[in-house]
């Protein structure tokens, strides 16, 4: 009695082979993994302690580039300005001070000068009215001058007398024309170490204004006010965090790659990054950064939740102009290189562009 034949024995090797390929096109092919979309995360601090005073805005709020979040105040800060103020203050007061003793040290020799100059002028000015008066007395007799045994003629006494006042005159005033010369160059420079010192105070004080400036905090970008970490009145300690700040679109990618893939993903490679919720929505991503050991994959990514699988961590930088939303799940195809390029999504045959990578 013959046996029926069963065809499927003639289909199994067929079958086994084609699954093989597909298993194989699987592994050396295309690959898919998860991973979520993160907005930048910036911590605010400052680099000394402060006292916040006021709050602007709340947690989970949109702000634009420069809105002001917060006022702090320093209280050393704020002491060491008053105190170099106090200090130009002291400067000034002090140059006032050396100016007010030498302008007045300058009056009291320019009236001595003029006491002693109108001393001795009143005396040569009497010696020559009398010396006109005799004058006036012997107009017109005639005399035989007073002549020298070389015959030259003699001074007169009142030519003697006047000479000598006029002498002491410039002995007189010579000395306290020195003195006053002296102080005004004194009056010159008196102002000068005290100005040189002013103006190194003002550029300390410069160095505190700006730093000042800093106790103003703004928003470094378009962003979402994250947790605010301190209250009003609060001391907060250098470095403290205060607010966490988050820009406005998710620009990088954390996700895991299973560590039994049969394939070498390495930075600078391009993969196409697909919203898990709306499938429409995705962009062209970068790999900027792999994780140098292998940790446990976050059960959100894996694709079967209830297992607990391991992997390596991958940075994927996407461009800023995207509808991700932050912490949201999305869904990364690498294509290997022998099977084509991710960018055949995005560019046709004859190589022109469709669409940009950022």
């Amino acid at each position: 009695m013959l046996r029926k034949f069963n065809i499927l024995y003639l289909l199994l090797p067929l079958i086994v082979f084609g699954l093989y390929r597909i298993y194989a096109q699987f592994n050396t092919g295309n690959a898919n993994f998860y991973g979520f979309a993160e907005n930048k995360e910036t911590q605010i601090n400052l680099d000394h302690p402060v006292i916040v005073s006021k709050i602007y805005t709340g947690e989970g709020q949109f702000v634009k580039s420069g809105t002001l979040l917060m006022e702090v105040t320093r209280v050393a800060l704020d002491f060491k300005m008053s105190d170099l103020n106090y200090g130009i203050s002291e400067l000034q007061l002090r140059e006032q001070l050396d100016r007010t003793n030498i302008e007045s040290d300058l009056k009291r020799l320019r009236a001595e000068r003029a006491d002693k100059v109108g001393s001795i002028r009143a005396r040569i000015d009497q010696l020559e009215s009398e010396r006109t008066f005799n004058e006036a007395l012997f107009d017109g007799l005639k005399s035989i001058p007073a002549t020298d045994s070389l015959g030259t003629a003699t001074a007169t006494p009142f030519e003697v007398r006047l000479a000598a006042l006029q002498a002491s005159l410039g002995m007189a005033v010579a000395p306290i024309d020195a003195q006053i010369a002296a102080l005004e160059k004194e009056l010159v420079q008196a102002g000068l170490p005290a100005q040189s010192n002013i103006r190194r105070i003002k550029s300390e004080i410069g160095l505190y204004e700006k730093e000042a400036s800093r106790l103003k905090i703004y928003a470094p970008t378009d962003g979402l006010v994250g947790t605010i970490h301190v209250k009003e009145g609060e001391n907060v300690p250098a470095f403290n965090t205060m607010i966490s700040f988050y820009e406005k679109s998710p620009n990088v990618v954390v996700s895991y790659i299973h560590e039994n893939m049969i394939m070498r993903i390495k930075t600078g490679d391009s993969l196409e990054v697909v919203s898990s919720i709306h499938p429409e929505e995705r962009c062209l991503g970068k790999v900027t950064g792999l994780g140098h050991r292998i940790v446990e994959i976050p059960e959100r990514l894996r694709k079967i939740p209830e297992i607990k699988t391991y992997g390596r961590e991958v940075l994927v930088e996407i461009p800023p102009s995207n509808n991700f939303l932050q912490k949201e799940k999305v869904l990364l195809q690498w294509l290997h290189p022998n099977e084509g390029s991710i960018f055949s999504l995005f560019y046709d045959n004859k190589g022109q562009g469709k669409d940009s990578l950022w």
